[in-house]
């Protein structure tokens, strides 16, 4: 079987926090950021990682690092890592990243108020609302409503695999946005077709059908 151990510089969560090193925010935003996105649980498996498991690779990419290896991997990942790398060098930011990893899991999530939500995030974890209102309004429908509730009964019966997921996402985004108004201001730019008026409808006809179909 064919191994490619490169593939830790070109994707994953710690590429991701690569790639974003050079960006605008505090590398310690990103890290924090991050810390709020993986979960065990989550619904996408290239977030389904802890911070120490994180740190505990990267202590080992630090020691086992040579620029042999590094040269196979595609030049974009090389790029990425030696621009977020800098002058220190690609082993020394592993270990500082590894050491900010370490420090985030120390503490609770960051409030949305202190570290505020970004666009990298809500993809992560709720890409089923970003364009909730996609196909409402194709001269077909009058209504998101009308619209989700054609979509929920040409779905049916197999549609638990795309309504759960997406009353989960929904119902996770209207709470932070009722605990957090910093969270419902960004939110609101960032995915704008999920208006609390549209998760609500959603997570309405969503559970009449669960209830009625599949209760």
């Amino acid at each position: 079987m064919a191994l490619h151990p490169e593939g830790v510089f070109t994707g994953g969560p710690l590429a991701h926090l690569a790639g974003l090193a050079a960006g605008p925010d505090p590398l310690e935003w990103e890290v924090l950021r991050l810390k709020r996105v993986l979960r065990l649980n989550h619904w996408d498996a290239a977030w389904r990682e802890t911070p120490q498991k994180l740190a505990s690779q990267l202590d080992y990419l630090s020691t086992a690092f040579s620029e042999e290896f590094f040269a196979t991997c595609p030049e974009q990942a090389r790029r990425t890592w030696r621009t977020a790398a800098g002058a220190k060098g690609i082993p020394a930011f592993m270990t500082d990243l590894a050491t900010l990893l370490r420090l985030a899991d120390r503490e609770g999530d960051a409030r949305y108020e202190d570290v505020p939500l970004s666009a990298w995030e809500v993809r992560a974890q709720f890409p089923l609302l970003l364009a909730l209102d996609g196909w409402a309004y194709d001269d077909e429908h009058t209504s998101y409503e009308e619209s989700l509730h054609a979509f929920i009964e040409a779905e049916h019966p197999f549609c638990l695999h795309e309504l759960i997921p997406r009353l989960t996402q929904a119902l996770e985004a209207r709470t932070l946005c009722a605990e957090s108004p910093a969270f419902a201001a960004s939110f609101a730019e960032l995915a704008p077709t999920a208006t609390p008026e549209t998760l609500d409808t959603l997570a309405r006809l969503t559970f009449a059908h669960l209830t009625e179909h599949h209760g």
